[in-house]
C-alpha cells in the first residue's frame, strides 16, 4: 500500500511517484495544544544564548538603520555561526510543518521566516554551491516561501477589508 508523502513544493505525492504525479494540496492541520507546546519549545530554543545572539545580529544587521552589505557571509566569518543556527532552527521547523507535526498557521503567526530567508539566501546559495549540496536548507526555503505566500494572502485580505 502506497502512502502520501510531503514533497518540497508543499504538495503530497504517492510514495515512489515521480514529480507531478498525484499532486494534492497539503490539507490544513488544525492547531492543537501539542502544536502550541512545540511552538513554545522553538521559542525556548530561540532564547538560548547562541540563537539569541543570531537573532540580535539579524535585527542589528538587517533591520538596523545601517544595513551593511554583508553577503555572502564566508565560513571564516565569525557571523557564519549565526547562519548555521538559523539553518538548524528553520530546517527543523520546516520538516515538522511539512509532515504536519506542527501547525503551519501558528508558525506563520509567530515567525518572520521569509525575512530571515531573504537575508541569508545569498550565503546559503553560495554554501550550496561550495559544498555541492543543492538541498542544503531546503525545508527552511520551503517554509520561507510558504511564509511569504501566507503574508501575501493576509495583505490581500487586509486591503479588501479597508476598501
Amino acid at each position: 500500500m502506497k502512502r502520501l508523502c510531503p514533497s518540497t513544493d508543499g504538495r503530497n505525492r504517492l510514495e515512489g511517484a515521480h514529480a507531478g504525479a498525484t499532486d494534492a494540496p497539503m490539507p490544513a492541520k488544525p492547531a492543537t495544544w501539542e502544536d502550541a507546546d512545540l511552538l513554545l519549545r522553538f521559542d525556548e530554543l530561540a532564547a538560548r544564548d547562541e540563537t539569541r545572539k543570531a537573532i540580535d545580529w539579524f535585527r542589528a544587521t538587517q533591520l538596523g538603520a545601517e544595513s551593511p552589505d554583508v553577503h555572502p557571509i564566508t565560513r571564516e566569518a565569525r557571523e557564519f555561526v549565526y547562519v548555521s543556527r538559523f539553518i538548524e532552527l528553520f530546517e527543523s521547523m520546516g520538516v515538522l510543518v511539512k509532515f504536519q507535526l506542527l501547525n503551519e498557521e501558528l508558525v506563520h503567526e509567530r515567525w518572520m521566516i521569509r525575512s530571515i530567508w531573504q537575508f541569508l539566501k545569498p550565503t546559503i546559495e553560495r554554501e550550496r554551491r561550495t559544498i555541492g549540496s543543492p538541498t542544503l536548507a531546503e525545508n527552511f526555503q520551503w517554509l520561507a516561501e510558504r511564509n511569504q505566500a501566507w503574508a501575501d494572502r493576509r495583505a490581500t485580505k487586509g486591503s479588501r477589508k479597508s476598501s
